[in-house]
């Protein structure tokens, strides 16, 4: 625009010498009028292209002739120089939504898959604005803030992703005792280690506010190998069972056979309500002989 009012400027001027320099009386009154317009149309769009109107939490970039001063402005109404300008970096808050089926697809310990849903927020530093703005440039309908987020962001956040649970095994989280597979607490094994590494590769271009976990999906190898597990797990609890049970068993039988007969004998009597004389013969027995009678 300021360039627009220099040139309306440069037409006042010389509306205003074909005045002076003519006799006709209507083309100089028609020199001056245009004069007149023109000088003060000039004046609006030169003054107009010195305001621009930052959004909230953005952060103003300064260029001259489309180039960075390396001075930046905070939100609202902002005056630069005529031949300046404002170009606009998002300070505001981003997210990185990768939630349900949206999720990021990883390779896990043994070369298992894992699709883990996550969810980043975070924030560009202003301070970097400058520097980051003139990294980048406009590609197609995307603004240099965009095609930073796609460039430098995204790939970074993906990168740390694929490097942290690279040796993430789902079937640690398999209970040795019962074989079931609970879903593991990522947000309690990942959350720290993730926000570490991002600020690792970007703490001075984005500040992390927070990370989001949900329990994670695996494909179908992985599914089964977690399934197979637990069964192992449970067949080899029923097993150890079984062991312990015939164990048992075992010294049972070897106590029955231990014990004084007669003193068996004795329980069985009491237990059956017979006589317990019976079983203090030569031979032990809970059955009364039959008496016969005498001939004649």
């Amino acid at each position: 625009m300021f360039v627009f009012g220099v040139l309306l400027f440069g037409l006042a001027i010389i509306a205003l010498l074909t005045g002076v320099m003519s006799k006709v009386p209507s083309v100089r009154r028609n020199a001056f009028l245009a004069f007149g317009g023109g000088l003060i149309l000039s004046i609006a769009v030169i003054v107009t292209s010195s305001i621009t109107v930052v959004p909230t939490r953005n952060v103003g970039i300064v260029t001259a002739w489309n180039k960075p001063t390396g001075r930046t402005t905070g939100a609202g109404l902002q005056w630069t120089l005529p031949w300046e300008g404002i170009d606009e970096w998002d300070a505001s808050g981003q997210t990185y939504s990768h939630l349900g089926d949206e999720c990021v697809w990883v390779t896990i310990a043994a070369q298992r898959r894992a699709c883990i849903p996550v969810q980043i927020e975070w924030s560009a530093k202003a301070e970097k604005a400058p520097e980051n703005w003139a990294a980048y440039r406009e590609v197609g309908s995307k603004s240099r803030f965009e095609v930073f987020i796609e460039r430098r962001v995204n790939p970074q956040i993906n990168g740390a992703m694929t490097s942290i649970f690279a040796t993430f095994d789902p079937l640690g989280s398999v209970d040795p005792t019962s074989g079931d597979a609970p879903a593991p607490d990522l947000n309690k094994t990942y959350k720290d280690t993730l926000v570490q590494a991002l600020n690792a590769e970007l703490g001075d271009e984005i500040v992390v506010k927070s990370v989001a976990f949900e329990s994670p999906q695996y494909d179908e190898p992985t599914t089964q190998a977690i399934a197979a597990y637990g069964q192992k797990i449970l067949e080899a609890r029923n097993l150890e069972i079984d062991r312990a049970n015939a164990k048992t068993r075992a010294e049972i039988t070897k106590t029955d056979a231990s014990v004084d007969q007669v003193a068996r004998c004795l329980q069985i009597a009491e237990k059956l309500g017979k006589e317990p004389g019976l079983c203090m013969g030569n031979s032990v027995s809970l059955t009364r002989p039959v008496e016969t009678g005498r001939a004649g």
